[in-house]
């Protein structure tokens, strides 16, 4: 196992982004202190969109940053780290792993295997952002390091799943050889606590730590009417 992912092993990756188009934290500077502020609790990695919050974060931790970089193109329906120019400039930004897309339909670039490459070229690690097990498989043999459930309940074929989807995570572990990291509808401990149980190499939480407009409007809707 490679030293970055030994570093992962059970810590949980807060990822620091703006969900939101109109949310005042889009800034890269901003994103990065709300990583910062997160490694003061304990964070062992982080997960963020864009070399430019790549490039200010790795100047600041030396904790594994997982890069990303969204293109939501009309039309496509994978958006997350589409290119392998995009995968480059997140690698030489700093990045120590790229999480590319790679669930069926269209893209706007290159193939994932493509994609995947271009980061191994550049020495870094890749993670597959899945929603099925097909999916998985697939990027697995495409060249993925680390399958994640990014995309459980984003796709078509799997709107309404459970989430975190611990039964996956379950058969990806058992017919897969690779570390899967739980992503998506992490909001308590227990779910933390039930991710690792599950067999997850690392959580990735996001918007119960890093998006205050998610989180006050989950508070607000438990409003009595």
């Amino acid at each position: 196992m490679s030293p970055i992912l030994d570093r992962l092993k059970r810590q949980l990756v807060v990822s620091s982004q703006a969900m939101n188009p109109r949310s005042p934290l889009r800034r890269p500077e901003i994103l990065a202190l709300l990583a910062e502020a997160a490694e003061l609790g304990g964070a062992g990695g982080f997960r963020v969109d864009g070399t430019d919050v790549v490039r200010l974060l790795r100047g600041r931790t030396e904790l594994p940053i997982i890069g990303i970089a969204k293109d939501r193109r009309e039309g496509f329906d994978n958006y997350i780290t589409t290119s392998i120019a995009d995968a480059e400039a997140l690698s030489d930004a700093g990045a120590d792993i790229v999480a590319i897309q790679a669930t069926t339909g269209t893209r706007p670039g290159e193939s994932f295997a493509q994609i995947a490459a271009a980061a191994h070229r550049r020495g870094r690690l890749v993670m597959a952002d899945i929603a099925t097990f097909d999916e998985a498989q697939r990027a697995v043999t495409e060249g993925a390091d680390i399958v994640a459930t990014t995309m459980v309940g984003h796709t078509s074929q799997t709107e309404g799943a459970a989430r975190p989807p611990l039964d996956l995570v379950r058969r990806l572990l058992a017919e897969l050889d690779v570390p899967v990291i739980v992503e998506g509808g992490i909001w308590t401990p227990e779910h933390v606590a039930a991710s690792f149980a599950a067999g997850a190499h690392a959580v990735v939480c996001g918007s119960a730590i890093t998006a205050p407009d998610i989180i006050t409007s989950r508070l607000v809707a438990a409003i009595p009417a």
